[in-house]
């Protein structure tokens, strides 16, 4: 008897059908054929190089991987999630750059004044330091420092950045 051996995963062929709306409610655009693996990005990039109209991708995984059998569906993300899902990524990778490192923190509330043409910020008059570990903790002693509800942005400054004092203590 002859043993079976696993398909390497780079040799496995895989499918996705690509749909202008929902998957079996609407007409199917193309499908594409790959081997090896491929991530959503870039199976979306592959759908948007066939059409810009399409809506959903139907992934059919190779009869010998593991997972073959289950649903796998991507779904066109909106403007505003595509935007939401690039801003959390460049959020992630600086939290994930700067985590543990001490940062200053300048809080300011923008006025906006009737008649002119650009809002001002108004910076206020402490900065407060501390270890930075995620940006929705700065949020929160934002709060705690210029009040919730109160400041509308604020600046971060690596400690090793800003300036050596002039004096320390007349």
């Amino acid at each position: 008897m002859k043993k079976k051996t696993a398909k390497s995963p780079v040799t496995m062929k895989h499918s996705a059908s690509i749909w202008d709306g929902n998957v079996g409610t609407s007409r199917c655009i193309d499908v594409v054929h790959w081997e090896g693996d491929i991530t959503p990005e870039d199976l979306a990039n592959v759908a948007n190089q066939i059409s810009q109209d399409w809506q959903m991708v139907d992934l059919q995984l190779d009869p010998a991987h593991p997972l073959h059998g289950n649903a796998y569906q991507l779904r066109r993300l909106t403007d505003d999630e595509y935007e939401e899902a690039e801003f959390l990524k460049r959020r992630a990778a600086f939290e994930a750059k700067h985590a543990g490192k001490r940062v200053w923190v300048h809080g300011y509330h923008i006025e906006v004044r009737p008649g002119e043409h650009t809002d001002q910020p108004f910076f206020y008059d402490t900065m407060f330091s501390t270890v930075l570990r995620t940006l929705d903790e700065i949020e929160a002693l934002c709060d705690q420092h210029y009040g919730a509800g109160i400041w509308d942005e604020y600046s971060l400054y690596l400690d090793d950045k800003l300036p050596k004092p002039l004096a320390i203590d007349f």
